[in-house]
């Protein structure tokens, strides 16, 4: 197993269709929420090369093509972190890659097409990307 070096900076994948958008439910340390999927870029990747690849390791659908949506500041570090909006295969998502070898009762991922106006009522973070989101995709 390749191992890459990541530089820091976290890409995410904004996936429409039929009015819902493809979140991941998680549950990690007792701690259930929603994100993105996405992930960290690596040393010799560019954004958008990461962003492939993390959409198909957390979705297993390919993108065919994506467009800078927005840019969330992260409240913690002060780091901008890109947002974009994706149009992808066809197909089931399904979790395959490291996420899906981690899953335990305590530890979980699972795909889920919510409703738009619904996302307001789920604990999506980062809050300001949920904010970004609802604000440009819903309201």
């Amino acid at each position: 197993m390749r191992i890459m070096r990541r530089i820091g900076i976290r890409v995410s994948a904004i996936i429409i269709k039929s009015k819902k958008v493809l979140l991941i439910h998680r549950k990690r340390v007792g701690k259930e929420y929603w994100v993105f999927p996405g992930g960290k870029v690596e040393a010799s990747e560019s954004c958008e090369e990461a962003l492939a690849r993390e959409v198909k390791e957390e979705t297993n659908l390919d993108v065919k093509s994506s467009k800078l949506a927005f840019r969330s500041v992260n409240e913690l570090n002060g780091k901008s972190y890109p947002f974009y909006l994706c149009d992808v295969t066809d197909g089931i998502p399904e979790i395959i890659g490291e996420e899906k070898d981690s899953q335990s009762k305590r530890n979980w991922y699972h795909l889920e097409w919510i409703e738009m106006p619904n996302v307001n009522d789920l604990n999506l973070v980062p809050k300001n990307a949920k904010r970004m989101f609802l604000r440009k995709f819903v309201i």
